[in-house]
């Protein structure tokens, strides 16, 4: 096999594909990407970590000599993002049957290969169901909201580390859980039949971050097989496959309630760095906990006290409708919901001490994030001297920001290395 590659151009497909590698896995050609040249000048790149796969049509290639071969990606690839070459017969890759050799002007490497018949047989497409089309870049969006509740998959109960995707009725929505926090996403897609698809979390993640490299008029299809195995995601010069989880998602609907005490009306872009200054003290202590205390004279004040360490405190102005509230969080939790709603004046919705938690958008239904409050211990409490040093310093309360109607809610709405509060309710 040989080629001639425009480095700019392949690379973005190369990248792609990477990205589905497993340098680490005992076989080695989870670690490699498999080049197909044909006559015709079509390179499709394919790679797999055993559970989801890739396939990709790659541009800015010139076949001279059509073959197969098994690439290393890690050190492939590393040359690829470091070499100057940009026109195309400055960068060359020549393979045989035992070793590859890429030329680029003077630069020359010489590696190994992984033999072409070590690397497994990718599913297929072309007998599978056709369930629904939308827009990459909103499927993007709607997977990054949508799985932000899930946790670090795990053997029991398996939909903790899943996504759902459900379609029906002209809509597509993605719900996760880990049993004390619920996101839900929705958005609109050409969709002729109800299908419910539970797939890993990091899978649909990586797809997520390929999707939002296309462009504005790219779409997407999904397609399921008839024995339920395998969901498929096809674009134009991509089709991204993943292996469906065998598990009983939990029944959403029934805990999400409408149940409203107290509301809080903030810029998200306000209350998440100082979430992060407050997680500066809270990840010291075992819960991860912090405190909220809302007044309805619009005082918001998060405090989270690790005994060995310290104490720290945030007072913040915004608009508090409803009951006085004493509260606590696990951070990464709570800040996981306002960084998946984005740049927005976000509604927080509580429904008491032990009551669940819902956070929105000001426009609509379209994402929801529900979590559980923390019970609060004795250390978490600020003790007499802490309270006398903090209040001397807290600025009297100004006059709340004048606040629109908050709307009504509705029933339909719904990291990698968090630390795991036990302290948690669970609403399952």
């Amino acid at each position: 096999m040989k080629l001639e590659l425009e480095r700019q151009e392949f690379i973005k497909a190369w990248q792609n594909a990477e990205k589905l590698t497993d340098a680490k896995n005992p076989k080695e050609s989870a670690g490699g990407i498999l080049i197909t040249a044909t006559e015709d000048n079509t390179v499709i790149l394919e790679a797999t970590d055993l559970k989801t796969s890739i396939r990709c049509k790659a541009q800015g290639v010139n076949v001279i000599e059509p073959g197969i071969a098994v690439v290393p990606a890690a050190m492939f690839g590393e040359m690829l993002k470091k070499l100057k070459a940009d026109k195309m017969d400055d960068l060359t890759l020549e393979v045989n049957a035992t070793r590859g050799f890429l030329n680029a002007g003077r630069n020359k490497m010489r590696f190994a290969v992984i033999p072409a018949d070590q690397f497994p047989k990718l599913p297929e497409s072309g007998g599978a169901e056709f369930v629904c089309e939308l827009n990459a870049k909103a499927l993007a969006n709607l997977i990054a909201e949508g799985s932000s509740a899930s946790s670090q998959p795990q053997d029991f109960p398996k939909y903790l580390g899943t996504c759902l995707i459900r379609t029906g009725d002209g809509v597509i929505m993605a719900v996760s859980t880990d049993g004390k926090r619920l996101s839900l996403s929705k958005a609109f897609c050409d969709t002729p039949r109800n299908e419910d698809i539970l797939l890993p979390s990091p899978a649909l993640k990586e797809l997520g971050k390929t999707l939002a490299t296309f462009g504005e008029e790219e779409s997407v299809k999904i397609f399921v097989d008839a024995d339920g195995s395998t969901a498929w995601f096809a674009l134009s010069n991509v089709e991204f496959s993943v292996r469906r989880v065998d598990a009983a998602f939990p029944k959403f609907e029934r805990i999400i309630n409408d149940e409203l005490r107290t509301t809080l009306r903030i810029q998200t872009s306000d209350l998440i760095p100082a979430l992060e200054r407050i997680d500066i003290i809270a990840k010291a202590t075992t819960a991860h906990v912090m405190t909220m205390t809302l007044n309805p004279d619009g005082v918001l004040r998060i405090t989270a006290r690790a005994p060995e360490l310290g104490t720290t405190s945030e007072t913040l102005q915004t608009n508090i409708s409803g009951d006085s509230l004493h509260i606590g969080f696990n951070v990464s939790y709570f800040l996981d919901g306002l960084k998946a709603l984005g740049p927005c004046e976000a509604v927080i919705e509580f429904s008491g001490e032990e009551g669940q938690t819902r956070m929105k958008h000001t426009e609509g239904d379209k994402f929801l994030y529900m979590l559980m409050p923390a019970r609060l211990s004795t250390q978490d409490a600020m003790t007499e001297e802490e309270s006398a040093d903090f209040s001397a310093e807290t600025p009297e309360p100004q006059p709340a920001p004048e606040e629109s109607q908050p709307e009504q809610p509705n029933d339909d709405q719904n990291n990698e290395g968090q630390q795991e509060n036990s302290n948690q309710e669970a609403p399952f």
